[in-house]
């Protein structure tokens, strides 16, 4: 079997002009991942990364703690994160606390979620969910065919696109994608296997390298 670990970057600058940036936290996050994965003698043969600077930096800080000695992981869009300022700009609601408070964002966010995946809106996205999901599905089909038997991929992403990946190999669809994307924690792992039998779920969102202060869910 080959094996696919799918990271959640690092906690990105929520309530900052630029929230597209590991925050301090978020890079500790990521060395200490980095840290982890070195005590566990990972080495990965692929290392992929979405092409958001959050993604990039979270791979940046884990690569360097783990000691990989490899070149510059591929960037495959695929795995960036669907577009919140789409949908939340499409849904017509107005927070003001949504700036500064994260509950307030993630609760409107998931409303305007739920009006996205419907399917009775296309016209008003960039990017419908069925063509986020579609994405996601052929980039985790990239990285199982650029594996051989016996190695191991990693995957620095974003909790919708680990989220989706998740609810699908689960046989669920947008209700359990919706409940793990909610509970993702930055820098946590997600662990798939590929084998003759098809490709399967070992664990979700994995983050024991974190002390309790340390976790994060925006």
């Amino acid at each position: 079997m080959s094996v696919v670990l799918l990271v959640r970057h690092g906690q990105a600058s929520f309530g900052t002009d630029d929230y597209d940036r590991l925050s301090p936290r978020g890079r500790e996050q990521s060395r200490a991942l980095g840290t982890e994965l070195n005590r566990r003698g990972i080495a990965p043969a692929l290392t992929v990364t979405g092409n958001m600077k959050r993604q990039r930096e979270t791979a940046q800080e884990t690569s360097t703690a783990a000691a990989w000695h490899t070149t510059d992981p591929d960037i495959d869009p695929g795995w960036d994160e669907f577009n919140a300022s789409d949908l939340l700009a499409a849904s017509g609601e107005h927070d003001p606390r949504t700036k500064t408070d994260s509950r307030a964002f993630q609760r409107l966010l998931e409303r305007a979620s739920t009006r996205w995946s419907s399917g009775d809106h296309d016209a008003d996205y960039v990017e419908t969910f069925g063509a986020f999901t579609a994405r996601v599905d052929a980039s985790l089909d990239r990285v199982a065919e650029g594996l051989e038997r016996g190695q191991t991929g990693v995957v620095f992403s974003s909790a919708g696109a680990i989220a989706w990946v998740t609810a699908r190999l689960l046989g669920g669809g947008f209700p359990q994608w919706l409940a793990l994307n909610r509970v993702a924690v930055n820098s946590g792992v997600t662990k798939i296997v590929i084998g003759a039998s098809g490709t399967s779920l070992v664990a979700f969102n994995e983050h024991g390298h974190l002390p309790d202060p340390w976790v994060t869910y925006r």
